[in-house]
């Protein structure tokens, strides 16, 4: 077995054990005083009764379903390459991200309704549902309907969803909620990730809502696209994700070479030098047609945990506190892995 495989296996290996204790190193929990500071800003902003203050002040924000989603499409990469005892758990996870669904759509923390629904969760669970298998009209009709309802005249999707079809509203919440260097809720790893799932679910399940607004939000996203070849992440930590996002739409439609080709020789150059930038490097880099590089799959390897795991990489960046997972970092490391000839 090669190094490469071997590190492949104990990957898996260790995921099967997060999937049996229910994925303990995936779960992003927002403390208590973050809760009920968010609360109190909405509550400012937008109509709350008292009840409802009282409530989601001492909510407990677990956001599990998204990170499930990251490492399920890793596994559902594994069960394509002849992992036969990954597609339990890509069943298991599919119809778990079903059934988090909170409403008309999906949100980051399940539950708590001061936070919008928001295109980045749909955009991971729908991928990964078309991907499974498990991409039902019922579920995503009216989710992808709200998402469309939130897109601006520029072609970006807002990151976070108004469910009153009122832009002054959506542009308070985004300011309230948002990442963006201007908060105005236009994101670029956003739209390229909600963008994308949606192609996906036109390609292997039939029209939905923002399948008109693919081609205005791929010319908006190409705008975002920085001199050197990158895209800024309003929500993640570094370069990586979100070039990788954005790529990995741009070459799924096309015919958008120049922009992809600056984006390799930027990430090529840039030399990440953790194991989840750089398997988010590989994988971009493979959506341009590039093999990963030996050095590349070297380090990923070698930086390998003994449990089977990598190192919980800051990925996020939710309001000034970075989050990573060492259960997310696995994921990406074996689907970088799993790119190898």
């Amino acid at each position: 077995m090669s190094p490469v495989d071997h590190a492949v296996s104990r990957a898996i290996a260790y995921l099967v054990r997060q999937h049996e204790a229910a994925y303990p190193d995936a779960v992003h929990v927002m403390g208590a005083y973050s809760t009920a500071k968010f609360v109190e800003l909405y509550a400012k902003h937008f109509a709350l009764p008292a009840a409802y203050i009282h409530k989601f002040s001492r909510f407990r924000c677990e956001g599990r379903a998204f990170h499930v989603a990251l490492i399920t499409d890793a596994l559902q990469d594994a069960a394509d390459a002849g992992h036969k005892d990954c597609r339990h758990l890509v069943e298991e996870n599919a119809a778990y991200l079903r059934t988090s669904k909170d409403g008309q759509s999906w949100r980051y923390f399940p539950g708590f309704e001061p936070l919008p629904y928001d295109g980045d969760s749909l955009g991971v669970i729908a991928r990964v549902l078309v991907r499974a298998g498990h991409a039902q009209p019922e579920d995503f009709d009216g989710a992808f309907a709200l998402a469309a309802a939130n897109a601006w005249d520029d072609g970006a999707v807002s990151t976070f969803f108004c469910e009153a079809p009122d832009p002054q509203q959506r542009t308070e919440l985004n300011r309230l909620w948002g990442r963006g260097r201007d908060d105005t809720g236009r994101d670029a790893e956003v739209v390229a990730n909600l963008i994308y799932g949606a192609l996906l679910y036109e390609r292997h399940v039939g029209p939905c809502a923002l399948g008109p607004l693919i081609h205005p939000a791929v010319t908006w996203l190409l705008r975002q696209q920085q001199p050197m070849g990158f895209w800024r992440a309003s929500w993640y930590v570094g370069m990586c994700y979100s070039t990788y996002t954005a790529v990995r739409l741009l070459c799924a439609l096309g015919g958008h070479e120049r922009a992809t080709d600056q984006a390799a020789r930027f990430l090529a150059q840039a030399g990440a030098c953790d194991p989840l930038n750089r398997a988010l490097t590989v994988l971009a880099l493979g959506h341009c047609g590039q093999p990963p590089a030996r050095h590349d799959l070297d380090l990923i390897v070698e930086s390998q945990f003994p449990d089977g795991s990598w190192e919980a990489i800051p990925l996020l960046d939710n309001h000034a506190r970075v989050w990573g997972s060492r259960a997310v970092t696995t994921g990406f490391c074996l689907k970088a892995l799993l790119a190898a000839p």
